[in-house]
């Protein structure tokens, strides 16, 4: 059977919301055709956390390793999407079933903010404890569809070091509308910035 592309990444458009007071993105031609010159170029602002994008340990550990450093096989492979609607705190229930040493990525849809011209004022959080059983289940990639997997409002962000603890990067704010529960192949790779604390990507989710 033909293989199926479902794009998870949100628009990277200037009606992203930033996170506040962050670096907002900001796309803009700085030559044009239009204007007489002889091709467009496009320049590019933004914070590497606008977006759907990756957190490398970095981002929230001085000692963490940065984005360029991660090999690149972590982002691509076997994924398993989970739907987590109408949890404050997402429970290991979620993730009946799960064979984590079969699809070590795991999806979580909580459909709590889909609006991303919208920053929100609250996001569902991983229960205690769920980010070292996800570990101790083979997991070693967790997305989820808000902009962080700790609370908005955290300055210790114990959730980020629990799944860092675990051996489990984590992949922030995308679009799993309309994708069904299931397994397929993920395909989320950064770019190769030297000593990032991440990256934006383009995350995709294969079936077939």
């Amino acid at each position: 059977p033909d293989m199926q592309f479902i794009d998870i990444t949100h628009p990277h458009s200037n009606e992203l919301a930033p996170w506040p007071g962050d670096t907002p993105f900001n796309f803009r031609l700085t030559a044009t055709m239009r204007a007489g010159s002889s091709c467009n170029i496009g320049a590019l602002t933004t914070s590497i956390h606008s977006g759907t994008h990756l957190d490398a340990p970095f981002h929230f550990d001085d000692a963490g390793v940065a984005i360029d450093a991660i090999p690149t096989e972590r982002f691509v492979g076997p994924a398993r999407v989970f739907a987590a609607p109408g949890h404050d705190e997402i429970p290991r229930e979620v993730f009946a079933g799960l064979d984590g040493r079969a699809t070590p990525r795991v999806l979580v849809a909580t459909g709590s903010c889909d609006d991303k011209t919208v920053f929100p004022r609250h996001v569902p959080t991983l229960a205690p404890g769920v980010a070292a059983w996800l570990g101790e289940q083979g997991v070693t990639l967790i997305g989820l569809d808000v902009p962080s997997v700790d609370k908005l409002d955290s300055k210790t962000l114990p959730i980020h070091h629990a799944l860092d603890a675990a051996g489990i990067l984590i992949l922030e704010n995308l679009d799993l509308r309309g994708v069904a529960p299931g397994t397929y192949e993920l395909i989320a790779l950064p770019l190769r910035i030297v000593g990032a604390d991440g990256s934006p990507v383009r995350a995709v989710l294969v079936k077939g």
